[in-house]
């Protein structure tokens, strides 16, 4: 007996339900990206070697001010750190890359450079993007502070409609705020001073 016209048949409904465990894995895959590992810059490197060959220091404890720092979103997507979904260790494994390529990763000055984030922000939204990382940062030698300052890293870019470019833009831009607020702290004198 043929079916009716309309009707799903048992065939039909196992074809319907295979289609939909695909598409809703899609989606789930769909919805979380993952930094990518942080490059260190030139600019960054340049400023680092010219600060007086006995400047050395390495990272040390990082935090975040509040929890919902480490749960970005890039418009419908989750986007984490890969290091423990915590951008705290992103941000304090972006230091270490920067120290390291620039030849100054090291404890011979006994300084440790510590971070707290007070802000980090990204908006991947139709039109204008936006992306923001503060960073409160302490220096200490034999545990006393001797360096504390807020570092501010900030950059806005035209977001594409298109979600497939829009992404990897906010990917890139928030990078890049990483960058700056880095390079402001490794240009001020005064942190300059406590790493030798």
């Amino acid at each position: 007996m043929k079916p009716i016209c309309g009707a799903v048949t048992h065939k039909g409904q196992t074809r319907l339900a295979s289609l939909a465990i695909l598409l809703f894995s899609l989606i789930l895959t769909a919805c979380t990206a993952v930094a990518p590992g942080y490059q260190a810059t030139v600019d960054n490197v340049k400023i680092l070697q010219t600060i007086p060959d006995n400047a050395w220091a390495e990272p040390g404890h990082f935090s975040v001010a509040d929890e919902s720092l480490n749960q970005l979103r890039i418009r419908a997507s989750a986007y984490n750190s890969p290091f423990n979904n915590s951008f705290a260790e992103y941000i304090k494994e972006a230091l270490r890359t920067e120290l390291q390529t620039a030849g100054r990763l090291g404890n011979q000055t006994h300084a440790v450079i510590s971070g707290h984030v007070l802000k980090n922000s990204l908006d991947g939204s139709v039109g204008i993007g936006t992306a923001s990382v503060v960073v409160r940062f302490t220096v200490t030698k034999g545990g006393k502070p001797i360096y504390e300052k807020v570092a501010i890293g900030e950059t806005k870019w035209d977001s594409s409609f298109i979600g497939a470019l829009a992404i990897p833009d906010a990917q890139r831009n928030h990078a890049e705020a990483v960058k700056q607020m880095l390079g402001k702290l490794f240009a001020d004198p005064d942190f300059q001073r406590a790493i030798q």
